[in-house]
């Protein structure tokens, strides 16, 4: 999944550079303590001073000691992972939160009891992992892991160690569950059921069809699904209890280009298929047809829903299966019911048919 571990120089020189606001601190306050503590051995006046001197040096250390963990805990970072590219998660490539913070960390103050040698040799223990994890000794103790995110993918703002799927839409839908209304063979006009069981509905919407024009040059896209406004009837009896908020313009939605030239946006959720028809659970979903006379198209064959610059694809137990081929010709197979990313230049194959996901 992209994740690449972090070296044990490069946690060496983070830890040191973490290190280093208390050394600086200590540098400049220390000497300072000891010459006071030197004069109050002839002077008892001078007591108060030392005291101060070094209540404002614990103070400053601490202060900063928290913010580090702090900044760990919340963000994976600290001055030196910052630096040099590195991030602080735990197994599941989550943020590390307080507790695990809080152990490693103090496993690498205890270790000090044996000077410099004892926290170093806690800091680069991954050097000496056997499971190929990388992890230091408070890692495993912690459950924690430090990622080059220069050098791979930062798991705390891409979906965790599970990647992009992790942004996938739930499914309601299982393999083999039955069609509402739907017998093995029926009409070509498809019932649609996407309100409450026994409401009055008016201008239910209707399955668009992708025809099979002739060949011709890549074009505009042609004509949007149309979301059919409900009348007066079908209104919400508690619309007017609140206030409509207006969201911000969302990006322009990507288009699938079909092998015949047909151009569909993908600004909705859609079941796409021969005689494609909804399952326990779709709502909101609209119905595609396309024209197969193959019949290599199962009725109801995907599921297509948008995302971040991107859409989503299921396949709904298709009888033929489905697949994603990637700009550089690498191959998924859909699995029935689990949703996979297509990018913008993927090709989506189901049955003979397929289309290219492009931007407008």
């Amino acid at each position: 999944m992209d994740l690449v571990d972090a070296r044990t120089t490069q946690r060496l020189v983070s830890w040191l550079i973490d290190f280093l606001p208390v050394l600086i601190l200590s540098v400049i306050f220390l000497p300072m303590i000891a010459s006071e503590m030197m004069k109050s051995l002839s002077t008892d006046q001078v007591v108060g001073e030392v005291a101060g001197t070094y209540f404002l040096y614990g103070a400053l250390t601490l202060a900063y000691t928290i913010f580090l963990w702090w900044w760990e805990a919340t963000a994976g970072k600290t001055l030196g992972n910052a630096l040099l590219g590195l991030r602080t998660t735990t197994v599941a490539g989550e943020r590390p939160g307080w507790g695990k913070t809080i152990i490693r960390r103090l496993l690498i103050a205890v270790a000090g009891i044996v000077p410099i040698l004892g926290s170093v040799l806690v800091v680069i223990s991954n050097h000496f992992d056997e499971n190929g994890k990388k992890q230091g000794w408070h890692d495993k103790a912690a459950g924690t892991l430090v990622l080059d995110i220069k050098a791979g993918r930062d798991p705390l703002t891409t979906g965790g160690s599970a990647g992009p799927a992790s942004f996938a839409p739930e499914q309601q839908y299982a393999p083999g569950r039955r069609f509402v209304g739907e017998p093995e063979e029926q009409s070509q006009s498809s019932s649609v059921i996407d309100s409450v069981p026994g409401a009055a509905r008016t201008n239910a919407p209707q399955v668009q069809k992708v025809a099979r024009p002739r060949p011709v040059a890549k074009p505009k896209p042609k004509a949007k699904i149309v979301v059919v406004s409900p009348s007066k009837a079908d209104a919400d009896p508690d619309a007017d209890l609140g206030h409509t908020q207006i969201r911000s313009e969302a990006p322009e939605a990507l288009h699938l280009l079909f092998d015949d030239s047909q151009c569909l946006e993908v600004s909705n959720s859609i079941l796409l298929g021969r005689n494609p028809s909804y399952a326990d659970g779709d709502i909101g979903v609209h119905l595609v047809a396309v024209d197969d006379p193959e019949r290599t198209v199962s009725k109801t064959h995907l599921l297509i829903q948008p995302g971040v610059d991107s859409v989503w694809v299921t396949d709904r137990d298709s009888g033929n299966g489905s697949s994603i081929v990637d700009k550089d010709g690498n191959v998924r197979e859909l699995v029935p019911g689990k949703p996979e990313q297509a990018m913008a230049g993927h090709v989506v194959y189901f049955g003979d048919r397929y289309f290219q996901v492009e931007r407008p």
